[in-house]
């Protein structure tokens, strides 16, 4: 072989082998401390088995567990926690909101990154449209708590409304600017063979009509879907004339580790088909967000369930809605690897190459063609993503991407 010939080939085995490829670049950095409250009642009094303590823990309400995020106006972010404190039963006390989000992050060394706190908007059911019992049933506003849904995804409308994605139903909620429930929550279709999904459902254990129709001790349940794998992820195309919600676990049926994508017709409240399956790299993994780049091209956060020094996986990946392996799944094509950016300024602090270890990172959002946000969801008041006594706080980091994205129109920080 000549030596063009074994240098051409060299060549092609390091780009096949991803040798050229760096790491993505963290360019801007800040942090909300874990102890960050808002007004609100007192919260975090009960336990895990529903149990409820003398007192409440905190004297009001945390501003912690973010699982979304969307632009706001004037440059903030729109950031969603989840349930709370991490299940039905503890969350009773956790209100649901979406709080307004100013971020100045460090982008030189020396420099500070901070989080300003600003309004929230506050979910509830004044007209009654939810149609099983809530914690605050006979209160004139319904405040929704952590123990009536499970909250994980949304994207707002043209209109000004806003969908959410759940994991309790798994339902998609539909409310006003302002919080207000305008509609009956929405169940999930069940597109597996033999099924009819214009009546069969997909439905987890904390699924209201599984604990109203509990089998007996012993008895198999009824639900088809894991404990806290609703739609964890869920985008709306450029026009957010369709939504996207992504299953966070498989299907009872499903090839375990295969998580359904589901198109949705916001304007007639309903489901359209299932586009495809997000496969795992492993069943055990599981996906923490969902973001537009083009009416095709979509970012999925994937995580393994470690955090700290024990993290092995917490990557983003670019999914394309009409490209299918033969066996339904998204090709997938890795856009960023979160335990290895690269800091050559050293803007966290870690050194040269900074990890973003903590178990759930569930938040990302395209700011241009080359810059993401992503941010992750504490857990409060959770601890050992950096360090096993240190509270986790909430991260927030704008990087660089090695190759650009193709972002449709519309898409971005305008």
């Amino acid at each position: 072989m000549t030596r063009t010939k074994l240098l051409v080939s060299a060549l092609s085995l390091s780009l096949s082998l991803g040798a050229f490829a760096q790491a993505a670049e963290l360019v801007g950095y800040a942090v909300l401390p874990a102890d960050t409250f808002a007004s609100g009642p007192a919260s975090g009094q009960y336990g895990g088995d529903g149990s409820k303590a003398a007192q409440p823990r905190f004297s009001s309400q945390p501003v912690q567990g973010f699982s979304a995020v969307q632009f706001g106006p004037d440059g903030s972010y729109i950031f969603m926690p989840d349930n709370g404190y991490g299940t039905k039963y503890n969350s009773p006390d956790f209100l649901l909101r979406l709080y307004s989000l100013t971020i100045a992050p460090k982008t030189a060394p020396g420099g500070t990154g901070s989080v300003k706190v600003g309004n929230f908007v506050q979910l509830r059911d004044p007209d009654k449209l939810v149609p099983f019992l809530i914690v605050n049933e006979n209160t004139p506003d319904r405040l929704l708590t952590g123990a009536d849904f499970d909250i994980e995804s949304f994207v707002p409308m043209p209109d000004g409304t806003i969908w959410l994605g759940e994991e309790f139903g798994p339902f998609l909620l539909h409310v006003s600017a302002d919080g207000k429930v305008l509609s009956a929550p929405v169940p999930t279709p069940d597109y597996s063979a033999g099924k009819d999904p214009a009546k069969d459902l997909v439905r987890s254990p904390n699924n209201p009509s599984i604990l109203a129709n509990s089998p007996a001790p012993g008895g198999a349940s009824a639900a088809n879907l894991g404990g806290s794998r609703g739609f964890e992820g869920m985008a709306g195309n450029v026009a957010r004339t369709r939504l996207y919600p992504l299953l966070e676990g498989s299907v009872l049926g499903d090839t375990p580790g295969t998580l359904r994508l589901h198109e949705f017709d916001p304007a007639t409240g309903k489901y359209v088909r299932l586009v495809g399956r997000y496969k795992l790299e492993a069943p055990v993994n599981s996906i923490g967000d969902m973001a537009v780049i083009n009416d095709n091209e979509y970012l999925v956060i994937e995580r393994d369930q470690a955090q700290g020094a024990d993290a092995k996986l917490k990557k983003i990946y670019r999914i394309d809605l009409t490209k299918l392996d033969a066996d339904g799944n998204f090709v997938k094509t890795e856009v960023a690897d979160l335990l290895n950016i690269s800091d050559p300024k050293n803007l966290a602090g870690f050194g040269p190459t900074f990890r973003f270890p903590f178990v759930t990172i569930e938040d990302v959002i395209v700011l241009d063609a080359s810059t993401i946000l992503v941010a992750n969801d504490n857990n409060y008041p959770a601890m050992g993503g950096r360090g096993a006594d240190i509270k986790d706080p909430n991260e927030f980091l704008i990087l660089k991407l090695d190759a650009p994205l193709n972002v449709a129109a519309g898409v971005g920080r305008k």
